[in-house]
């Protein structure tokens, strides 16, 4: 079996936070398809990096994936929206299935918070996979769906799953 981890992303790692997020495989999936620009990441790092909680996921040593986990809060209620950043263009079922269920396992630990995910619609690896997470497709009529869209900008290429972490 192949060893993974996971690692907090250190203060020190910003650029090499940005050239993973910068990949073409996770532009081609994110909200934000541009190139991000150093200058705009350092303001987003040191003004909004300590509401996210990023860790590299690990296999042999090498980072394959970043997890990643915005906490906030809503009419009383505690969410996470998390999300996973590729560390090469290149990735294998196998890795990115093993790569969530780490997530899932350190997200599983946050009782009390409503967990959310939004996936493009075109990747259909993921498109297949949420429901086994535990994850749960959101309504447009739940009371909050607007303000998550439009709070971390998810376009209507995506599809917004939650769970209930108990």
């Amino acid at each position: 079996m192949k060893d993974f981890s996971m690692v907090r992303v250190e203060q020190s790692e910003i650029n090499k936070y940005l050239f993973f997020k910068n990949l073409d495989i996770n532009r081609k999936y994110s909200s934000n398809k541009k190139i991000i620009k150093k200058l705009d990441h350092y303001i987003w790092w040191f003004q909004n990096q300590k509401k996210r909680k990023s860790f590299f996921i690990i296999k042999n040593s090498s980072p394959i994936y970043i997890s990643t986990a915005d906490f906030f809060y809503f009419k009383k209620k505690k969410f996470i929206y998390s999300g996973l950043i590729s560390c090469f263009n290149e990735t294998n079922l196998f890795d990115i299935l093993k790569a969530i269920k780490i997530q899932n396992n350190y997200l599983d630990k946050k009782k009390g918070y409503f967990c959310i995910i939004s996936i493009d619609k075109n990747n259909k690896v993921l498109m297949q996979h949420w429901k086994y997470f535990g994850y749960k497709p959101m309504s447009e009529k739940v009371s909050f769906y607007n303000t998550i869209k439009k709070h971390f900008r998810i376009g209507n290429q995506h599809n917004i799953y939650f769970k209930k972490i108990k």
